[in-house]
């Protein structure tokens, strides 16, 4: 009856060993706190002068080796900018960047970063240079990271052919606290608490202690943090009911640890050892009330009722290990190695997989609770080389590699506890396998070329090679569980490999404003996982592999400054023949759809001579479109394309010691049904704004307080993720925090 659990490590066998490593010898990663990814030291040294006003900072020049942000739309926020705005946004890293940058949707709000695309499409997600993104993807690479560990993070939107699968959208960066410098030590102490009920539980703090330092020749790095994450409570005060298709990590504990140590070897050479854990679990007493089912969809808000009974709740666990080496000149070339090695679990919260009789179920129509592991090793070689020969003209050229494996098994649970308890009490009766061991492989190699005509003029173009692989072995899929002659799947390995391409022409009339066309292409594999694990009677490995996403991006923009003020202004096109892959009716039939998406973004910000006053805001709009096989065009869903976006803020700072920010964001209706009927991603959507106050004040150097309070007007409503009902029902149907007050201290030893 179904699937035994196989446990395994990556790379359990020493001849995957052996082949892997002269491919690593050649190269690693490049290490990104050297790219377009890292803070001038002008902006590092303005920073430190006094608490900023926080508008949105639109770079228009990079120091980019790898990837130009000339031809880009750009958002990067600085350490001090982002601990300020998690105090107007419960912490979360997710709903900061909603807040801030334009063309991403919003946060769910929960522990998934699922339906939060950029322009439309999928972001890759990078930590000091390492993919969170998984090619069996669990929509958790913003949910991985101590969100106090950053130091800096920089959106670059838009499709690009230099970096791998994932980047169809864009890129979200983020760079963890930097070995080195003046011996500095620092304590953060936060508490958080709803404004509409003072419950013990309702109570969140957290506590964070990093240092870092030179000695001699060497830089370190160390950084410790706790967090308890409290119940959260709506405008009217009634707790929030768990999500129970993604989950979420409220009444969680959360620790993180890591650290870096770097050898300055000679005046070129920098070679960087950093690891990361992070582990947030959670224990509640809350469930999702399964009576909110019996009503229409989205007629009657998610329920949370108390008395759970699970022994093991939904659980984020990530590591990273990575190793990373830097020449400035290795034969006038500059040089950047990366290895890496990420170990990720995750568990979900359980689900009644239970359908109608009659209807296959891909999970064997179990209450179930799924959780997923993953173990990724990577690198990346990248290296600059100058052609002095062809004037202002570089080379970047290099290579990556990667291979991921995953698996992941279910427990199931007595029905008949689970349904008189009503959906509280969880009691295992058995383990197994949802989707069982996969292997990933994926290599590339890229070359781009750069070129400066004059001070005006300026191109780039450059093409990338994929060629990737998925393999398994024979397995019966738990759509079988039960039959008299279960069917087997034939095991196997198949292929996908990909040419993308790029150019892109910049004209910069003077210092203060440049034109730019571009073209990109962007990458993505499918979620081969997703197909396999749906897997019934006839299913072919081989022609269920579909052909990879290859995402056409078209994009005309300009970015200024005017004295005062500075704006942006960028309209874009992306198009693929091969979208996303779809399960009809919850079968093994896949549509792949043609997909593509227009849209306009638009950024304005305004700050006074004398840095007192500062306002501005950014308006985002796309269309989305999408023809599936046989079938005729029609828009695409919610969780694609969000609605009109409008942000807005006043920035107010009376002294070099005390800053004050007044933001508010709006989302736009849209109905995104046919022909009026609801189905997933597939409703009519309100609009909703939310409003956020934000003070901080310097105590003297070495002591600044801040406050925050999100949602300050109380009011009640619901996200676009919460409209959009992932699980299908009114559990999925969540109500948003209430007033929510959040007060942080720092203190520099």
């Amino acid at each position: 009856m179904g699937n035994k659990i196989k446990s395994h490590k990556l790379f359990t066998r020493k001849s995957e060993v052996k082949n892997i490593i002269p491919l690593l010898s050649l190269g690693g990663a490049i290490f990104l706190s050297n790219s377009a990814f890292a803070a001038s030291t002008s902006e590092t040294t303005d920073v430190e002068k006094k608490p900023e006003a926080l508008p949105t900072i639109i770079i228009t020049a990079s120091r980019a080796d790898e990837l130009s942000t000339s031809a880009k739309q750009v958002t990067k926020l600085d350490e001090k900018q982002i601990e300020l705005l998690r105090n107007g946004s419960s912490g979360s890293i997710a709903t900061v960047l909603a807040k801030a940058v334009p063309g991403l949707s919003d946060s769910s709000r929960t522990i998934t970063d699922y339906g939060q695309t950029l322009r439309g499409r999928n972001a890759l997600i990078l930590v000091d240079g390492v993919p969170m993104n998984l090619t069996r993807d669990t929509s958790r690479g913003l949910s991985a990271i101590d969100p106090e560990s950053i130091a800096n993070i920089e959106v670059i939107r838009g499709s690009n052919a230099i970096y791998g699968g994932g980047a169809s959208g864009g890129i979200i960066s983020i760079t963890t606290k930097a070995a080195g410098g003046e011996p500095t030590a620092k304590t953060v102490v936060g508490l958080q608490t709803p404004l509409t009920n003072f419950r013990s539980n309702a109570l969140s703090g957290d506590i964070h202690q990093y240092f870092t330092g030179s000695f001699n020749a060497f830089d370190y790095a160390l950084d410790f943090g706790y967090q308890r994450i409290g119940s959260p409570y709506d405008a009217s005060g009634d707790r929030v009911a768990p999500e129970p298709s993604q989950g979420d990590l409220y009444d969680a504990d959360a620790y993180s640890v890591g650290g870096k140590l770097g050898y300055h070897i000679d005046d070129n050479q920098y070679l960087q050892f950093a690891a990361n854990y992070y582990n947030a679990e959670q224990d509640s007493d809350y469930a999702s009330d399964t009576s909110v089912k019996n009503t229409p969809a989205g007629t009657v808000p998610a329920k949370a009722i108390k008395g759970l009974k699970l022994k093991d709740q939904t659980k984020n666990e990530n590591q990273i290990y990575n190793l990373t080496y830097n020449h400035k000149d290795f034969f006038g070339n500059k040089v950047d190695a990366q290895i890496y090695y990420r170990d990720f679990f995750t568990r979900f919260s359980p689900f009644d997989a239970r359908v109608a009789p009659g209807k296959v179920s891909p999970r064997g129509g179990q209450v179930d609770q799924v959780y997923q592991e993953n173990n990724v090793l990577g690198s990346r070689l990248t290296v600059t080389t100058p052609l002095e020969f062809l004037g202002d003209t570089s080379l970047v050229w290099g290579g990556d590699f990667s291979r991921e494996k995953s698996e992941m098994p279910l427990d199931i649970f007595d029905p008949d506890i689970y349904d008189q308890s009503g959906g509280l009490e969880f009691v295992k009766i058995g383990k197994l396998i949802y989707l069982p061991e996969l292997t990933t492989q994926s290599l590339g190699g890229f070359v781009q070329l750069k070129h400066r005509f004059n001070d005006q003029w300026s191109a780039e173009a450059g093409t990338r090679y994929e060629d990737s692989y998925a393999q398994i072995d024979s397995f019966v899929p738990l759509s079988q569980l039960g039959k008299p002659n279960p069917y087997t799947v034939e095991g196997g390995k198949v292929k996908a490999d990909a040419w993308l391409y790029n150019a892109n022409v910049t004209f910069s009339p003077n210092d203060q404003h440049s034109i730019y066309a571009s073209f990109n292409q962007g990458f993505q594999l499918p979620d081969v996982g997703v197909v396999i694990r749906n897997a019934s009677t006839g299913f072919n490995l081989g022609s269920s592999f579909l052909e990879p996403v290859k995402v056409d991006n078209y994009e005309l923009g300009w970015k200024g400054n005017f004295n005062n003020f500075s704006s942006s202004l960028a309209v874009f096109h992306s198009t693929s023949d091969l979208g996303a892959v779809q399960p009809v009716s919850n079968s093994l039939d896949m549509t792949r759809t043609k997909e593509k998406v227009t849209g306009v973004e638009a950024t304005f910000d305004y700050l006074d001579d004398s840095n007192v006053w500062g306002t501005g805001g950014s308006v985002t709009w796309m269309k989305g479109r999408e023809k599936p096989q046989n079938g005729t065009e029609q828009d695409m869903t919610g969780f694609r394309i969000p609605p009109l976006k409008l942000t807005a803020y006043v920035s107010y700072s009376p002294t070099e010691t005390w800053t004050n920010r007044l933001q508010a964001t709006y989302f736009g209706s849209e109905d995104y049904r046919l022909n009026g009927v609801n189905s997933f991603g597939r409703y009519d959507v309100k609009s909703y704004t939310t409003a956020d106050l934000i003070s901080s004040f310097a105590l003297n150097k070495k002591d600044t307080v801040t406050i925050g309070l999100e949602n300050m007007f109380n009011r009640k409503y619901y996200p676009l993720y919460s409209q959009l009902l992932r699980s299908g029902n009114n559990t999925s149907h969540l109500v948003a925090n209430g007033a929510t007050l959040k007060v942080s201290y720092s203190h520099k030893w």
